[in-house]
């Protein structure tokens, strides 16, 4: 099948017979968000470098969603201390807080989400050019999961 041809006066025009594919923007991206075909690095050079892709390993998926609930139950839990006489420690999170309870409910989820989807999205990249996306995204759920164990462990001392 020709897809362009010259004119007789120099002009570039196009023969296609079907409709062009690429135009279909909202349907590509829902296909590749479910089955993304690019998974590694095409060139050795990319691989050091880092490299963008549409499809992840099933444990980076996990984490993302780990990380997003144990965030939550860190606000819940943080709530509850505050409540028996605790002390918010983070800065930013105290100044949500003395706004209302929603804003830093709110911000709280929308800062972890943001933050989430810019790690899942370089997860093939280097933190500092020394480590590696992966290993911050698992050492970022561990931290959490240490996290929720001193907060219930704080609400069975208080």
């Amino acid at each position: 099948m020709k897809q362009n041809a010259f004119h007789p006066c120099g002009q570039l025009f196009e023969q296609r017979r079907q409709p062009d594919r690429r135009q279909r923007y909202f349907k590509s991206l829902l296909v590749s968000l479910h089955n993304g075909r690019r998974m590694n690095a095409r060139r050795q050079i990319e691989a050091k470098q880092g490299f963008y892709t549409d499809h992840y390993e099933k444990w980076v998926g996990f984490s993302v969603i780990a990380i997003t609930l144990l965030s939550l139950l860190d606000a819940f839990l943080t709530l509850n201390i505050l409540d028996r006489g605790g002390v918010e420690v983070n800065p930013f999170m105290s100044a949500l807080l003395d706004i209302d309870i929603s804003v830093f409910l709110v911000g709280k989820f929308i800062i972890t989400v943001v933050c989430l989807l810019f790690a899942l999205v370089h997860i093939n990249f280097h933190v500092l050019r020394i480590l590696p996306m992966k290993y911050m995204l698992a050492g970022i759920t561990g931290f959490y999961v240490l996290l929720i164990g001193y907060e219930l462990f704080l609400l069975t001392i208080m």
